[in-house]
């Protein structure tokens, strides 16, 4: 997998490597204002209906006093009435507030999902900085836009591209969080954000974090106490969530009278299970296995298949993990091993929490495809020599993630463009 080195495939990640230059900063916004121009200047409408629903519930919100936001209505969206209660509102609230100043508010969630998508690039290449090297964390920037998923979910206006971001914000603050105690409050945020995107999901920050602790050693020049001060910062962030969940709740019975969590809390776990009927129990398991199965092998494709080979070929690579020794050879040893066993294992771990969920919709385990992919792409850059040499030509270009981004965007902006083959779910 690793391949013979070239260039800086040998270098060790550097901070001052992690930081995004200016004049990227520059393009991106470019880009992001192109985007945010054109959204209502085609009068862009989605073919997907929950997207459909959140951006309508976005802007209806956009439309009343904020008193008002804490509880949002199905408002007809998908033939229902009443207190909308499937999730609570962190999705509505960006776009709300860009349609309250006075953006179109039917396209605003559509243009805070693109912001989505680039701060999620943005923050995959500083995570992969800490595992891989400077050349294959730009890379992975911009080859994760060419991932199956990437164009089902790219002008979208649901939680998944949040959800993402979420994620792999709590890893950053995580991470950081052993050099700098200050970077416990971005694990916090982040979590609390996810609370607030996708209720339950915010689980997933926690597992991530303390898998992240226990597979990814700290950096050299970080003290022995790195850890602990990291552990404290997840538990300060599950604290953090807890209390948001609190005061949530209570605004909610403020203004509606009536309880968020009960009515949630019933439709996560109590009502997934009932729609299965009478199915024999390992069947359905056996079912939603297959499911998630072919849903993690198809949206990361082909990277899906470099990575489980990474796994099979280079797993005497996790043996590295025990003995996270100093050293050069040692070092990169442990770093690859440390990738591998950290995205392909919070992949597993969400293949497995919906299997046994007994719930079945792709999008529930959307950010192990962005994992899986970084991972197998990786893998491809080192095991392929000619696809490693490739990139390496075009690491040159550094505002190469910003160039694939915009007409990738742009070509999403017709819902159905004659001729043009369009990546759905598989059946």
């Amino acid at each position: 997998m690793t391949g013979a080195p070239r260039s800086d495939h040998c270098m060790l990640p550097d901070r001052t490597q992690q930081r995004t230059p200016a004049n990227e900063w520059v393009a991106w916004l470019a880009a992001l204002l192109i985007a945010g121009i054109l959204l209502p200047v085609v009068h862009f409408r989605t073919l997907d209906s929950d997207s459909i629903l959140h951006a309508n519930i976005a802007a209806r919100l956009s439309t009343l006093p904020f008193s008002r936001w804490i509880a949002p209505e199905w408002w007809g969206g998908m033939n229902h009435e009443g207190l909308y209660r499937e999730h609570p509102i962190g999705i509505f609230i960006l776009p709300a507030l860009v349609g309250k100043i006075g953006y179109p508010a039917t396209e605003a969630a559509f243009w805070v999902n693109a912001w989505y998508e680039v701060l999620t690039l943005i923050l995959l290449r500083r995570l992969a900085m800490v595992l891989v090297t400077p050349v294959e964390s730009r890379a992975l920037a911009w080859l994760v836009q060419f991932l199956p998923i990437a164009f089902v979910y790219r002008v979208r206006a649901n939680h998944e591209q949040a959800v993402l971001l979420c994620l792999l914000a709590a890893m950053w603050g995580t991470h950081r969080s052993r050099t700098s105690a200050r970077w416990i409050a971005l694990t916090a945020f982040a979590a609390i954000a996810m609370a607030l995107v996708k209720g339950v999901f915010v689980v997933f920050v926690f597992v991530g974090g303390a898998l992240w602790l226990l597979t990814v050693r700290r950096e050299d020049d970080a003290p022995a106490t790195a850890d602990w001060n990291a552990w404290l910062g997840l538990g300060i962030a599950a604290v953090a969530v807890v209390a948001a969940i609190a005061g949530y709740e209570a605004a909610y019975r403020q203004v509606t009278h009536e309880s968020f969590l009960a009515v949630y809390w019933g439709r996560q776990m109590g009502t997934a299970a009932l729609a299965r009927g009478v199915a024999p129990l390992l069947l359905r398991k056996l079912h939603n296995l297959y499911y998630y199965g072919k849903a993690f092998i198809w949206f990361p494709f082909p990277a899906s298949l470099a990575a489980v080979a990474a796994v099979w070929w280079r797993r005497d690579l996790f043996f590295s993990l025990l003995g996270r020794r100093r050293g050069g050879s040692d070092l990169m040893q442990a770093r690859a091993a440390s990738g591998l066993a950290f995205t392909m294992g919070l992949s597993v771990l969400y293949v497995l929490a919906f299997t046994l969920s007994d719930r079945t919709a792709e999008r529930y385990i959307f950010p192990a495809y962005y994992l899986v992919g970084a991972c197998g792409f990786v893998a491809m850059m080192r095991g392929w020599g000619a696809f490693g040499r490739w990139v390496e030509r075009l690491d040159r270009h550094r505002l190469l993630p910003v160039l694939v981004w915009l007409p990738l965007f742009l070509l999403g902006l017709p819902a159905r463009l004659p001729g043009l083959p369009r990546i759905v779910n598989f059946p």
